[in-house]
């Protein structure tokens, strides 16, 4: 039998699970959802994770990789940030492993150490990290700019195959919070629902981000715009959203602008492809998609390679 091993995306609010074989990459069964740790009390991390895979662990016991918000001080057990610049390699040799199940380890995240002196800030990732390593094997690129977009959006610059340099945007979290707990969002009758993309108030909410005044300026107009009828109730989840990512997007283009002959690898979600897609090319980027399941996995299995067989289950 082919060797196989267990790779676990575990965040906030989901659990995510493959059984691969470790050689070829095939998916051999996927659980898609799962309590996030936000749901569970840390004594049940354990507990939880094995119930999961007991039907995958029974006989040979794979080995389980995880990634994620499981490393966090929240989570299962604390994990290293590694600081920048940063190899894959570095995360492999840097696993921690995970007290109470056997043979399961946990990857660490990543930092950027804060330096006031050159007017750097700090920064933390956990999970992204993985995605961006294995976006670039994906493909086949030593160099290169990255956007994962998301709850907490991540631009990031990989050189020489060795990730230089990462910044966090809050845009997926303060969306959110706008359609839930502002006045703009008052008047959204279906707040849960994915921010409709059809090119016309999402591109109207982009090019608001043009207008002299500032994000803060910007966001009122919604409000104000309701008010005048030019703006209607069910399009204000799409033109909050392209201002927000419009904004995103401004904001990196100094930090990682676009390069001639190079295309930003763009690891997201299907759901997210397509707005990020076009407020990208309307910076001036040239998006390359990559979903971002396949980066999780190709980044875990480079991750998995270089750990060691002794480890491989």
């Amino acid at each position: 039998m082919a060797r196989q091993v267990i790779i676990v995306d575990w965040g906030t609010s989901n659990f995510r699970a493959w059984l691969i074989e470790q050689r070829s990459g095939k998916v051999l069964a996927e659980i898609a959802d799962g309590s996030g740790m936000a749901a569970l009390a840390p004594a049940q991390f354990p507990a939880y994770c094995a119930d999961r895979l007991g039907a995958w662990r029974r006989g040979n016991a794979p080995a389980v990789y995880m990634a994620g918000m499981v490393g966090a001080a929240q989570g299962w057990t604390p994990a290293p940030q590694l600081p920048m610049p940063l190899k894959s390699a570095d995360l492999a040799a840097r696993l921690l492993a995970a007290p109470g199940m056997e043979n399961a380890w946990i990857v660490p995240g990543a930092r950027v150490a804060g330096d006031a002196a050159r007017g750097v800030v700090p920064d933390v990732m956990r999970g992204e990290e993985v995605q961006i390593f294995g976006a670039m094997e994906l493909s086949s690129q030593r160099n290169g700019l990255l956007c994962l977009p998301g709850t907490h959006s991540k631009w990031a610059r990989v050189t020489d195959g060795t990730l230089a340099h990462f910044t966090t945007s809050m845009t997926g979290e303060a969306y959110a919070l706008l359609l839930q707990h502002s006045i703009l969002g008052s008047d959204v009758k279906e707040k849960g629902a994915p921010a409709p993309v059809d090119g016309s108030a999402f591109a109207r909410g982009l090019g608001q981000t043009t207008i002299p005044g500032g994000l803060l300026h910007q966001l009122f107009t919604t409000r104000a715009m309701l008010l005048e009828q030019a703006l209607r109730q069910d399009e204000i989840a799409g033109f909050l959203s392209g201002m927000l990512v419009g904004s995103e997007i401004a904001a990196m283009t100094g930090l990682y602008p676009p390069r001639e002959q190079q295309a930003l690898l763009l690891v997201c979600s299907e759901r997210l492809r397509k707005p990020y897609e076009y407020a990208l090319v309307h910076a001036g980027y040239e998006p390359r998609w990559i979903p971002a399941r396949e980066a999780s996995l190709k980044g875990m299995r480079e991750i998995i390679h270089l750990h060691g067989g002794e480890h491989g289950g």
